[in-house]
C-alpha cells in the first residue's frame, strides 16, 4: 500500500501503464480509474495509503451503476432505476476490481476472492418481518 511519500502521479501511473483511464478528483488526496465500462474512486486515507472507496461502479446507458442482489437475481442499480446484470457485465466488473486492489497492493479478503461483492444487498423474503 502506499504511504505519505507516495504522489498522486506515482500513485496514477501504473495505473496508465495497465490501460486504465485516469479521471482527477475533487481534491489532490483522490481520483478516479476507469476500464471496460467499470470505474472506482481511489483516496487517501489519514495514515496516507492509496485505497479504494466505496463500491466499484459499471456504466450503464452513462449511469454509474452500483451491483444490487435482490436474492433471486443480480441488478445495476442508479437512482431507484434497476438493469438486470448479464454474465459478462458481473466478470467484467470482478476483474477490473481485482485488478484495482493487485495495482493498490491491497489485501483481498475471503469473500471478496469469491467474486463480486454487492453494494446493496435486497432480499424481498425478509419484507415485513420484524426487526
Amino acid at each position: 500500500m502506499g504511504d505519505q511519500r507516495t504522489s498522486l502521479a506515482a500513485i496514477q501511473q501504473p495505473f496508465r501503464d495497465a490501460g486504465f483511464e485516469v479521471i482527477p478528483g475533487v481534491d489532490a488526496d483522490e481520483f478516479e480509474v476507469k476500464k471496460n465500462h467499470c470505474i472506482r474512486l481511489i483516496r487517501r486515507n489519514a495514515q496516507g495509503q492509496w485505497l479504494p472507496e466505496g463500491p466499484p461502479y459499471y456504466l450503464v446507458r452513462g449511469q454509474k451503476c452500483e451491483l444490487e442482489d435482490r436474492g433471486y437475481q443480480k441488478f445495476w442499480y442508479s437512482n431507484g432505476a434497476r438493469f438486470p446484470v448479464r454474465v459478462v457485465e458481473l466478470k467484467e466488473l470482478q476483474r477490473f476490481d481485482q485488478e484495482v486492489r493487485a495495482l493498490l497492493n491491497v489485501k483481498s479478503l475471503y469473500h471478496e476472492s469469491l467474486g463480486t461483492t454487492s453494494a446493496r444487498s435486497v432480499y424481498d423474503r425478509l419484507e415485513g418481518r420484524p426487526g
